[in-house]
């Protein structure tokens, strides 16, 4: 199996990030390359001995500048892990704890058959259902529940979607071309994959032709996690930014008055 880069973000939630870190180390994988962008230090790094007692080859933490935003340290993340020839990415966080053990090649086999498929959602116990179709209009994102066929793969069943939550596997190659917005450090998601679906990039290497299209988003609940609420004080000082800052941001980029805009039955899970 190839490298499999975790791509972890952590911000001023140290209870939480040693709890979901050991919850990846229980479960490890010998393919697992675990990259931390810390972007919760003012001053003094307070971790230092913890994380050197974790005695494992194969994290690398990065200690990145305060407040550096979700966005930019994915950013940074994905560059570092395709500087390690990983060829897959598992983006995760602070507030997402494994649940054992994954078998990704399944996933990895489903992504590796069609060189346009970009993404695979995974599910995420106790979080909202993102999973669905995307359309921007006159008042913001519109979300439809998904519509597409099923496409069941090794007993595997995938949805294609155009949004899903912010647990996938997806290729480091996808996340190089499609790299998220670092004007935004927070209301990033639905940019992201609205972008994503957007976003036409060549595929001349893998059908010897000019063919450009859009990177393909799936979905499966083969895979799950959970999410863990936990916001302190300080934290959701800095998160609460989404709701007035970093919602200007995003309606001066799309000229709009921004709101989300659900369909009927969007939050329904797809379910098998």
């Amino acid at each position: 199996m190839n490298k499999i880069a975790i791509i972890y973000t952590t911000f001023l939630r140290d209870n939480l990030e040693k709890q979901t870190i050991e919850s990846i180390l229980d479960n490890w994988n010998e393919n697992y390359v675990l990259l931390i962008g810390e972007q919760g230090l003012r001053d003094k790094d307070t971790k230092t001995d913890y994380y050197n007692s974790l005695n494992n080859k194969n994290i690398y933490r990065y200690i990145l500048p305060f407040d550096y935003g979700l966005s930019a340290s994915r950013n940074f993340l994905v560059e570092k892990a395709n500087e390690l020839n990983c060829k897959y990415c598992l983006l995760t966080a602070d507030s997402i704890k494994f649940l054992q053990p994954y078998d990704l090649q399944t996933v990895i086999d489903f992504l590796e058959e069609d060189p346009r498929r970009g993404i695979v959602g995974l599910n995420l116990r106790r979080r909202i259902c993102w999973e669905g179709d995307l359309e921007l209009k006159e008042k913001g994102f519109y979300f439809e529940a998904p519509q597409r066929e099923l496409i069941e793969f090794k007993n595997i069943v995938f949805q294609r979607v155009d949004i899903c939550r912010n647990f996938f596997l997806a290729t480091t190659k996808c996340l190089l071309d499609n790299k998220w917005d670092n004007n935004l450090k927070l209301l990033e998601h639905e940019d992201f994959f609205w972008r994503l679906k957007n976003n036409s990039v060549s595929f001349v290497k893998e059908y010897g032709t000019d063919i450009y299209q859009p990177y393909q988003v799936f979905y499966t609940d083969y895979i799950k996690g959970e999410y863990i609420e936990d916001k302190p004080k300080e934290y959701l000082k800095y998160r609460n930014r989404m709701y007035n800052e970093f919602k200007k941001i995003l309606e001066a980029k799309y000229s709009f008055k921004f709101s989300w805009i659900y369909s009927p039955g969007f939050k329904k899970r797809f379910k098998r």
